[in-house]
């Protein structure tokens, strides 16, 4: 049975336009999903809602079986992780993880274990006489997720917790979180727009749209099989043209590619396409390659732009479909603007979408 259900969701500060609409998602025990979108997609609306800051025009909010939706946030057995810390500074280390047992009446003898092994888990434990102040970002957001996760919540709540933090510090933030998530087994909701963060820290991503569903997935399964135009664009799927299906089979379809009838993998939420029928190709900037040699299977282009980005550089190519951003090692053949390039598809990485 899920631990935590929500049950047609919906959300409304504009009645022409819901931040949610009948949104529907079932999490395992134990399970870490990810809501990924851009900004005003229903992501944190759907956090606050289970945390109980937003009372739901309709639906429900069940947690371990029990019906969740109009108690009081203070009577909900819930973690939440602010993107802003939100830590008492007046408070030590200590006392900011505590806080949480001291209100639910934990003996002290309890506190002091739970916390101590607290501040261990998060690897804070010489810290715990120091003050917000007195701390990184990283080791403010380190105190964050103690004081979440002390309390044994039913659920863990994260919103953008790692946005405050440099790149350096995020990777590192990433990979602690995962590690506490998965030692606790707490059944976990993380917020956030970042596609690598969700990627990597994930058992399951939800894409969000416009306070619906656009696709719910394995990190896996989001990355390189998008269902929907707006997800494959999201995802990174940098390159798209507009091609029609000249014919279908079970898992592939044939498009024109320059010239030259070419096999993809596709998807339809309408059921097989038809002959005729518009598809929009997608490829990331690596699922294509660069040559100066002239190949009929390729198609022909001339760069019009070139940047250099360490390991590889990226090219901005003009074709007769359209212009392709293409990532190549730079240690490998280069090329200057304006020179004239053969663009070879690494097809098995492409999709086709018919919307």
């Amino acid at each position: 049975m899920p631990h935590l259900e929500i049950h047609n969701l919906t959300v409304s500060y504009d009645k022409d336009q819901p931040a949610l609409a009948q949104f529907r998602l079932d999490v395992e025990p134990g399970e870490l999903v990810s809501l990924l979108g851009p900004s005003g997609c229903g992501k944190t609306t759907t956090l606050r809602s289970v945390a109980g800051f937003i009372q739901p025009d309709a639906g429900r909010i069940v947690i371990n079986g029990r019906d969740y939706t109009h108690l009081p946030p203070n009577q909900r057995d819930i973690g939440l992780v602010f993107q802003s810390y939100a830590l008492f500074p007046h408070l030590t280390v200590f006392q900011n993880v505590a806080f949480g047992l001291r209100m639910r009446r934990v003996p002290k003898a309890e506190v002091n274990t739970r916390v101590a092994n607290a501040l261990k888990m998060v690897g804070l434990e010489a810290f715990a006489n120091r003050r917000p102040a007195q701390l990184s970002g990283g080791q403010q957001q380190r105190v964050a997720l103690a004081r979440a996760t002390v309390i044994e919540p039913q659920v863990l709540l994260l919103d953008e917790p790692l946005s405050n933090l440099d790149a350096r510090l995020r990777v590192d933030m990433r990979q602690e979180i995962r590690r506490a998530q998965q030692q606790l087994g707490i059944t976990t909701l993380y917020v956030t727009h970042d596609q690598v963060e969700a990627m990597s820290i994930s058992d399951r991503v939800v894409v969000m749209n416009q306070g619906k569903i656009e696709q719910i997935g394995s990190p896996e399964r989001i990355f390189a099989a998008p269902e929907t135009v707006f997800v494959a664009d999201f995802m990174g799927f940098d390159n798209r043209f507009n091609a029609a299906v000249e014919s279908v089979q079970a898992d592939k379809l044939t498009v024109n590619w320059g010239g030259a009838p070419t096999e993809l993998r596709w998807h339809s939420r309408f059921g097989s396409p038809c002959p005729g029928a518009k598809a929009e190709v997608f490829f990331r900037a690596d699922n294509a390659s660069l040559s100066s040699s002239s190949d009929a299977s390729g198609l022909a282009g001339q760069v019009i732009l070139h940047t250099f980005h360490g390991n590889e550089v990226q090219y901005l190519v003009e074709t007769q479909v359209g212009e392709f951003s293409i990532m190549q090692d730079s240690a490998g053949e280069r090329f200057e603007n304006g020179a004239a390039v053969t663009v070879q598809a690494q097809t098995q990485k492409w999709i086709a979408i018919v919307e």
